[in-house]
């Protein structure tokens, strides 16, 4: 049948191939011979003859594949090797001991004038809701100075401190008393022998009792307010009745602010505070009210911190004064952690009070003028360190003052008896205006865990509008130390200092004279043992050089003194 179909098939192929050639001879004869048409009219009735399907089916072909056989041989060889392995030893660990925080330290011994010492410190050390501080301290001597008038003098303090930590705030109190005794030795007993004997009058004594609170914030989120609130009074008063109290209430708020896209810190803050002074002595008594507050702006950009705010003052003694100072520091990054540079300017209101005058000098006199000092100043210097060996710092500085003190020799302050011969052993004090140009430098240099060096300068250049001279007052100033610890039992420490030449008014010749005070360099020498963890010894040697040298005009100080003591913490 198969076979059949393919016969018809070829049968009607050649059929169609032979009509196909007739057709082309015919066309050829027609277009060469004539030109004739032929219009075939008829039905059209397309159609597709019915396909004829193959029915077959391929044949799978069938290979016949042989599976190869690999024969391999195994070798079985063992390759001797010759490392050696040292062994390691373990590493010993020499474990210090136990450093035991001590919260008590006595430090007590005596010196060569006859000079008892005594320092007591306990603290409960840092616990996680509070701290408390106990200080006291006493030095004292009794030998006097060859030539000049009994100089006994003692110095004696005692200070309470607790801190409260709760929630987010911190709360401070402390309490301070102190008081200290010397005597008016500024003249010969050969030359006053009648006021040598007014024991009463050559005595002072000053007492001081200050109380402060604190109350401060410690969130750790920088996006809230920030405030501390302090106050503080203190009550100081002497032998002769002048007393002076002080209270004062301060207050500081800030936040960190997104002011300007531009700055990548900003910090909005206002702070100010409130003094009330009163004075009394023998001859008046005044009552001075200070408000003053400042607005202030902090920023970095890059390289460069500021600050920069206005400082409003309302001053109220015997008349009302009204001042301001516009307050900005600036300080640029230049080398990070290496290298700064800052300028400024800024201005202050200040009393020169009974306590900061007196405890420059004790022998001032008890009825001198307290006036204030407003003033402002402009600045800029470098600060650094090297290598987290070497710090270092200097300044540049001019200051515009209006009332600035100078002591000068007075007599007794309360003498109404002029046929008397009166000493000038005290020291009264004149105000000035004017201005002062400052160079400050200092440089610390640790050149191990062992040496410690430390060197500093100050220089002050003054411009006074009545004054000749800035009176007493050192034009250089310069002071070096340095401490070795020799073993790890023994360490040993200097300092030196050196005050410049200075001009004293002289108001006992008529005219007043000015007498020139020679510059004087100060050597102390110490040095520590330890015996144990707790026990410790030093000797110390103060005036090595055993000069007996004028701090202030007719006061010289004591020569060489020494002293030795004991140290133990518990």
């Amino acid at each position: 049948m198969h076979k059949q179909n393919i016969i018809r098939f070829s049968l009607m192929l050649m059929a169609l191939l032979l009509v196909r050639i007739v057709l082309a001879q015919t066309q050829s004869g027609t277009s060469e011979g004539h030109n004739e048409q032929v219009t075939i009219i008829s039905s059209f009735d397309p159609s597709i003859n019915q396909a004829f399907k193959l029915n077959t089916s391929p044949e799978a072909l069938i290979f016949n594949i042989t599976k190869p056989e690999f024969t391999y041989q195994a070798f079985n060889i063992d390759q001797p090797t010759e490392i050696t392995l040292n062994p390691i030893k373990p590493v010993v660990i020499n474990a210090d001991k136990r450093v035991s925080v001590t919260k008590n330290s006595l430090k007590a011994g005596v010196g060569s004038l006859f000079s008892p010492y005594l320092d007591f410190f306990h603290s409960s050390g840092q616990k996680s809701s509070y701290r408390f501080d106990a200080h006291l301290y006493h030095l004292s001597t009794f030998r006097n100075i060859e030539h000049y008038s009994p100089s006994p003098e003692s110095n004696t303090s005692a200070s309470l401190h607790y801190k409260k930590f709760f929630g987010s705030h911190i709360f401070d109190v402390g309490f301070d008393y102190s008081l200290k005794t010397n005597r008016y030795y500024g003249f010969k007993p050969d030359d006053y022998p009648v006021w040598s004997k007014n024991e009463d009058r050559l005595k002072q004594m000053y007492n001081l009792a200050r109380v402060n609170f604190t109350l401060s914030s410690n969130y750790r989120n920088n996006k809230k307010l920030f405030h501390k609130i302090n106050v503080e009074a203190y009550y100081y008063f002497d032998k002769f009745k002048t007393s002076e109290t002080n209270a004062n209430i301060s207050f500081d708020i800030h936040k960190n602010f997104n002011v300007s896209d531009v700055l990548d810190y900003q910090e909005l803050g206002l702070s100010g505070k409130a003094s009330y002074f009163q004075n009394i002595d023998s001859l008046v008594t005044t009552n001075d009210v200070l408000v003053s507050t400042t607005p202030y702006f902090k920023g970095n950009y890059g390289i460069f911190n500021f600050y920069l705010g206005l400082n409003f003052n309302f001053l109220n003694t015997d008349k009302t004064n009204f001042y301001f100072y516009p307050i900005i520091d600036v300080n640029m990054n230049l080398i990070p952690k290496v290298l700064t540079v800052f300028v400024g300017f800024d201005g202050t209101v200040q009393k020169n009070s009974f306590l900061r005058l007196s405890d420059l000098n004790p022998w001032v006199g008890s009825t001198i003028p307290l006036k204030w000092d407003h003033s402002f100043k402009a600045y800029g210097g470098i600060r650094g360190n090297i290598a987290q060996k070497v710090n270092f710092s200097a300044q540049v500085s001019w200051e515009k003052f209006n009332n600035m003190f100078f002591f000068v020799n007075v007599p007794d302050d309360t003498t109404i008896n002029y046929l008397i011969a009166v000493p000038f052993n005290k020291f009264g004090v004149l105000y000035d205006k004017g201005s002062k140009v400052s160079i400050n430098g200092e440089l610390t240099f640790a050149a191990s865990d062992k040496v410690n060096i430390l060197f500093g300068a100050k220089y002050n250049a003054y411009t006074l509008d009545s004054l000749d001279k800035p009176y007493q007052k050192p034009t250089t100033v310069l002071k070096f130390g340095v401490s070795v610890l020799v073993t790890k039992k023994i360490r040993i420490w200097s300092d030196v200092y050196y005050y410049g030449k200075r001009t004293a008014l002289d108001l006992t010749t008529l005219p007043s004279t000015e007498v020139d005070m020679d510059a004087f360099v100060d050597l102390n020498l110490g040095v520590d043992y330890k015996l144990t963890d707790q026990f410790s010894v030093f000797l110390s040697l103060t005036n090595l050089l055993n000069k007996q040298y004028e701090r202030y005009y007719h006061y010289p100080v004591h020569g060489i003194q020494i002293m030795g003591g004991l140290m133990y913490k518990f």
